[in-house]
């Protein structure tokens, strides 16, 4: 698998003197390696050739590698560094038969891992209650309080707890390595992608047939809040988010929950730094995610996201000139329909704006999913 030999070229570099960032996180996703100091950027093909080259490319480095069985000599001699060539034959320290309470510790490391923190007071996963005081004793976990003011206890893992639910994470990626490459699909990228950002996934409402009048339907519900996207992202991402929180919810769901059931994934209730509860969701391991961006490939058509762009961005931000390279023949396509009226560099929408974005979003919608088929 390939984090495997990502791991042992990762080793193999810092031996030889680089500095080595892996995974690290592009535009689309993550990429295996990156070297800063040759502004490198390093894939292992391991499934989808294309989604290499997609999230390779998401990133401005000066200098990306694929790397395949037949190209992995060549690059460890260019860069004078030495891969273990039997990595495939290793295996993470794996535990014969485990005790019921070598495997609550396993379970209640990776569910802090995945979960990143938990409200110490509201604790309701068994393995973890089991478990903590061992957990803080040996300083792999630790309290700790947010605000000044009224503080409530969180918990989380320290470095050296961080460094053993990882070693755990990989043992599982490992042990079921074909079950992820069986939930793969176009389809199950695009979900993995939106996940991608934020690693967490809410039940919200959403649809079981995608055809254009029950899109239509479907979207005419959304509040506006919903039609508002993280600009931040790469719009491939920020539109599979909006998917993944929309439409698209009750697979990205179904996902979500197998892989709960691989202890890659973790439904979790939700705390404000006050110790408020705000609901539940799924947070899901990076590690998970990744391999299903690796191991399939979906191709989203650019004329959609950059009408995504045009749709969503001017809904928070009334400067349009990041995306007016961009997305510019679909923002002055909305002011010949009359929604919004553009002055340079800024946007002034109508009150008819919101209900001409979701129209088009659904036919934008419509047309990702047709594309997957």
């Amino acid at each position: 698998m390939f984090l495997k030999l990502r791991e042992e070229i990762a080793k193999s570099l810092r031996s030889s003197g680089f500095r080595v960032l892996s995974p690290y996180k592009v535009g689309i996703g993550w990429v295996d390696l990156a070297i800063p100091r040759k502004r490198m950027g390093v894939d292992i093909l391991d499934g989808s050739y294309d989604s290499c080259v997609e999230r390779l490319t998401s990133h401005p480095f000066n200098d990306i590698r694929i790397i395949d069985d037949n190209s992995l000599d060549e690059f460890s001699k260019e860069l004078g560094i030495s891969v273990n060539p039997d990595y495939e034959e290793q295996d993470f320290e794996e535990l014969d038969s485990p005790s019921a309470y070598v495997k609550a510790f396993e379970d209640a490391l990776t569910y802090l891992y995945i979960t990143g923190e938990v409200y110490e007071k509201e604790i309701d996963y068994r393995p973890l209650i089991t478990t903590l005081p061992d957990l803080k004793r040996l300083q792999y976990a630790v309290s700790y309080s947010k605000p000044k003011l009224n503080p409530e206890t969180f918990v989380c893992l320290t470095h050296e707890g961080y460094s053993a639910a990882k070693k755990v994470i990989l043992r599982r990626m490992e042990m079921f390595e074909k079950k992820l490459r069986k939930l793969s699909s176009p389809e199950s990228y695009l979900v993995a992608l939106g996940m991608s950002a934020g690693l967490r996934v809410s039940e919200t409402d959403y649809l079981d047939e995608y055809d254009l009048k029950s899109l239509l339907s479907f979207m005419k519900r959304l509040n506006e809040e919903k039609i508002k996207v993280d600009t931040s992202l790469h719009p491939k991402v920020a539109l599979c988010r909006f998917l993944v929180d929309t439409v698209l919810n009750g697979k990205a769901l179904k996902i979500a929950k197998s892989l709960k059931n691989l202890g890659l994934a973790f439904r979790v209730k939700k705390f404000s730094p006050f110790g408020h509860y705000l609901g539940e969701e799924y947070r899901i391991a990076r590690e998970a995610v990744e391999a299903l961006i690796k191991f399939s490939y979906a191709e989203i058509p650019k004329d959609c996201l950059k009408e995504f762009m045009a749709l969503t961005y001017p809904l928070s931000n009334s400067d349009i000139y990041p995306i007016m390279s961009y997305s510019g023949e679909y923002l002055r396509k909305a002011e010949k329909n009359g929604v919004c009226r553009l002055e340079g560099s800024k946007i002034n929408l109508s009150d008819r704006f919101i209900d001409y974005a979701k129209v088009r979003l659904a036919i934008l919608v419509e047309k990702v999913i047709k594309n997957l088929s």
